[in-house]
């Protein structure tokens, strides 16, 4: 039998281990790695709520993709980036950050945030400008369709169109729950109840901010479970006699006790002014 010579053999593997090394793919570039784990880091602390931590990590992710020259994806980390500035309430910078996304596939989300930060700035006459384009670029079969009538609803709200933001809060509902979109969904029901109680049906009002309280509690939101504590205060004590202010006083006092334990100080100074005002 044939045998190969030791520095042959020798050769031979050589030459069989670099074909299998070269069938692998090459390890992702560290500043690619960091980028995305800036992003992932982004993504988590945003669903948790905790927004500030988030900016830092959607922020460093931005910079990382300017530097490498990923369009797409810097162009993705901007839009994250301006969504938590205006969930910090930074809604000049979130509009500047949104205004600078230039990509196509996401010119759809950048116009619907940056309708959200005018809206937040007080500019409804522009906002209602900006989401005529955007209605007619998202029709009815379009999966933004819940983001925009429920941005139709907000604007309508501003203007002080009660009727309509209950109309535009009524046909958002479905389609935001249908896409998975808790956290729009329960926005959308807390200004159904905000609205139904400026029309009169306190009823109505009561069931849509237990909804929208049910929702953000799932999501573990502090700060969105406290504003409906606050918003159930108000119904109760808007809409009942003086023998409800007893429930009326548990709400504020159950939104107190969440925002202190969330160090909501803002949130806490609200439910601590409802609080004495229902003892007056």
């Amino acid at each position: 039998m044939w045998r190969a010579r030791p520095g042959i053999a020798l050769l031979l593997a050589a030459l069989l281990a670099g074909c299998a090394s070269s069938s692998r793919p090459p390890p992702e570039p560290r500043l690619r790695l960091q980028a995305q784990d800036a992003e992932a880091s982004g993504a988590r602390r945003y669903a948790q709520g905790e927004y500030l931590a988030a900016a830092q990590h959607f922020s460093e992710a931005l910079r990382l993709r300017l530097s490498l020259d990923d369009v797409p994806a810097a162009a993705r980390n901007r839009l994250q980036l301006a969504q938590t500035r205006l969930a910090l309430g930074q809604a000049q910078l979130a509009l500047d950050e949104a205004t600078q996304v230039q990509d196509k596939g996401l010119q759809l989300a950048a116009g619907l945030l940056q309708v959200q930060a005018r809206l937040a700035l007080g500019q409804v006459d522009s906002a209602r400008q900006q989401l005529v384009p955007l209605e007619a670029a998202c029709p009815a079969a379009c999966p933004e369709r819940g983001r925009v009538l429920l941005l139709q609803a907000r604007t309508a709200w501003a203007a002080g169109d009660v009727a309509q933001t209950v109309r535009l809060c009524t046909a958002a509902q479905p389609l935001l729950r249908e896409r998975g979109e808790e956290r729009e969904a329960a926005n959308a029901s807390r200004l159904l109840a905000a609205a139904q109680l400026q029309s009169g049906d306190a009823a109505a009002a009561l069931s849509a901010a237990q909804a929208a309280l049910a929702i953000d509690r799932q999501l573990a939101l502090p700060e969105k479970i406290a504003r409906d504590w606050l918003l159930i205060g108000d119904i109760q004590r808007l809409s009942a006699g003086v023998s409800h202010g007893v429930d009326a006083r548990a709400a504020y006092l159950r939104a107190r006790t969440v925002a202190q334990a969330a160090r909501l100080n803002d949130l806490t100074q609200l439910a601590e002014q409802a609080l004495q005002e229902t003892s007056r």
